[in-house]
């Protein structure tokens, strides 16, 4: 039986996980005057990672949240978005700035700003470090979590924001990411080019992206197919992209072994997941896909906007349920769907490519992030 929600007063929501998607969801369900826990396995804040770039449907669903005005003082703001062939040669260049005019700025900052900005902003709820919720069922009276200390807390309702590896994604439907065969390393380094814009440079199989993060440092960013990583040492990634040239390719060079890089594979999770009875998933637990779109952020913070609204103005889960996927599932098919046209184009053949990003680079552009303009509870894309 589904269960009915009492409109005259809040409900409580625990949420698994303390990152981007479970921080925003939070604090938008606070906002809408809903009691929220959050629990997060690590022992403190993530602070931690490399540099993040959020695009204006971001930063709009971050006024929203009422966090924006601090991270545009705090923040690179990004007007142009630029592409290179390997050898340095602009292939296409776009006013960002222009482009995302009615929703928001295009800023770039450290991940752990996003982090704070989004702790900072939360008043009421209580945020559990050191605690996994494991899984979740439906009782007579509403949910209750198991955490990872052998405990359990009840509610009406728990948000799975744990990531693309999610506990409870595994738990309810055993379903688990799916490997996109791209490996990856990111680090934050000296912004010795003087980098301003988003620029990337695009080899044969490979990508080396740079975007400014503060007045000093940019966020670098490389990937190839999984297939040509032999070894995962700096020696190995700086032959890889050795013959990269200005303007990026001084920051592979100065690279030493004092650098933190994060090496990892690209994974999707195949399926849209969206509510059991009680339960909902959101951010990477719920649609991981590749950052080709630089969309991780943006879905993650426009799921919690209508997640606090389709909460607040549900009569039942079941009417929830409904309702979050008429506003969401859509939208965040079509990033899936963008993001692995954007990764094909990308492994085309170099004159095929860079070809069609020179002549059809703003259509494409256009197509890609047009949608992401509209509205969020329209009921579309």
């Amino acid at each position: 039986m589904h269960r009915k929600l009492e409109r005259s007063f809040s409900i409580k929501v625990i949420i698994a996980g303390a990152g981007i998607a479970g921080l925003a969801a939070a604090q938008a369900l606070e906002i809408k005057g809903h009691q929220c826990e959050v629990y997060e396995q690590c022992l403190g804040p993530r602070l931690g990672g490399a540099g993040i770039f959020l695009l204006g449907n971001a930063t709009r669903a971050l006024d929203q949240l009422g966090v924006l005005e601090p991270l545009e003082v705090n923040g690179r703001r990004i007007k142009e978005q630029c592409i290179f062939s390997s050898d340095g040669k602009l292939i296409h260049a776009l006013s960002a700035e222009d482009f995302w005019s009615n929703c928001g700025p295009c800023l770039a900052m450290p991940r752990s700003r996003l982090i704070q900005a989004l702790l900072s902003s939360l008043k009421r709820t209580r945020v559990n470090y050191g605690k996994a919720i494991l899984a979740a069922h439906r009782t007579s009276a509403g949910m209750s979590a198991q955490l990872s200390d052998g405990s359990s807390v009840e509610c009406d309702l728990v948000v799975a924001a744990d990531g693309v590896n999610s506990w409870l994604r595994r738990a309810t439907s055993g379903c688990r990411p799916r490997a996109l065969g791209i490996s990856c390393w990111r680090t934050v380094t000296d912004n010795t080019p003087n980098i301003s814009a988003w620029t990337a440079m695009l080899g044969r199989g490979r990508t080396l992206l740079a975007i400014p993060v503060t007045a000093s440092q940019v966020y670098l960013y490389a990937d190839c197919r999984t297939s040509e990583v032999n070894r995962n040492t700096l020696q190995d990634f700086k032959e890889m992209f050795g013959d990269f040239r200005a303007p990026l390719g001084q920051l592979i060079a100065q690279l030493d072994t004092s650098a933190e890089i994060h090496f990892s594979g690209l994974e999707e999770v195949p399926d849209f997941s969206t509510f059991e009875d009680g339960l909902v998933f959101i951010g990477d637990a719920a649609h991981a896909c590749s950052p080709s779109m630089a969309q991780g952020a943006g879905m993650a913070l426009e799921d919690a906007l209508v997640l606090a609204e389709v909460v607040s103005d549900a009569s039942s889960t079941d009417v929830m349920r409904r309702r979050y996927l008429q506003h969401r599932q859509q939208r965040v098919a079509w990033v899936r769907q963008q993001a692995r046209a954007r990764d094909m184009l990308r492994g085309l053949s170099p004159i095929v490519r860079n070809f069609t990003l020179k002549h059809l680079g703003d259509t494409l552009y256009k197509r890609s992030y047009g949608a992401l303009r509209s509205p969020l509870l329209d009921g579309g894309v």
